[in-house]
């Protein structure tokens, strides 16, 4: 049904179509990325906390008229990385003598996502030096979890006059990715100024991926040719 609903609005608004100075527009974004991953739960799913990451966007966008637009567009929303290491040391007596053990472990974690787009944009009269808009699509999104899992121990065995006995190294690394596929609607809201071919937006952009909304604030420079 939503699909059907945004079909029509593309056609309704194809079929009024205004002539403008400028169809074609190239746009470029560049920001923050909140991954919709509390602490919490990063925490309590894959054992570390994320960082919050940098994001781009590059679409090329066709005006229908001076309120309306098409966009296909590919979304970048950065890495988040996590960590966690643990260090222990033990030691205690045998009947033939002292034992020690050294043991490190570490896990490291990132989330890559990215998006391709295909929208619209309806917005004030774009020929203004200030304008407001807001767009609508869908999206096919590939989210990628990396992990990389090391572990290292050594044990010492020694007898009470100080002489070792036997020593072994136990060494294990290991590594990983889960990737997950799926296609969405996507939503945001632009405000922009015009100068020449040039424009200069702040924008949010929400991407829907199954329960999960991460957004893209960021600033877009684009270029009318």
């Amino acid at each position: 049904m939503n699909k059907l609903i945004l079909a029509s609005v593309i056609l309704f608004s194809a079929s009024n179509t205004m002539a403008t100075e400028n169809n074609f527009y190239l746009r470029s974004s560049y920001g923050k990325v909140d991954t919709n991953v509390s602490s919490y739960e990063a925490s309590a799913n894959i054992g570390v906390d994320l960082s919050t990451p940098k994001g781009w966007t590059v679409a090329l966008g066709y005006r229908l008229n001076r309120f309306f637009a098409f966009e296909a567009g590919y979304a970048d929303l950065g890495d988040a990385d996590g960590s966690d290491n643990f260090i222990a040391d033990e030691s205690y007596d045998l009947d033939s003598g002292p034992y020690t053990s050294h043991r490190e472990t570490s896990k490291d974690i990132t989330l890559s996502i990215k998006s391709k787009m295909l929208g619209i944009l309806f917005t004030t009269d774009v020929t203004k030096d200030f304008y407001a808009g807001v767009r609508t699509g869908f999206h096919s999104w590939d989210a990628d979890l990396k992990h990389k899992n090391t572990f290292n121990m050594q044990q010492t065995w020694a007898d009470y006059n100080g002489n070792v006995l036997d020593i072994k190294n136990t060494n294990f690394k290991g590594s990983g990715k889960d990737s997950t596929k799926d296609s969405d609607f996507y939503y945001g809201i632009s405000a922009g100024w015009n100068y020449n071919n040039w424009s200069l937006s702040l924008e949010h952009t929400i991407f829907n991926m199954d329960k999960k909304k991460p957004s893209l604030s960021s600033l877009a420079l684009t270029y009318n040719f």
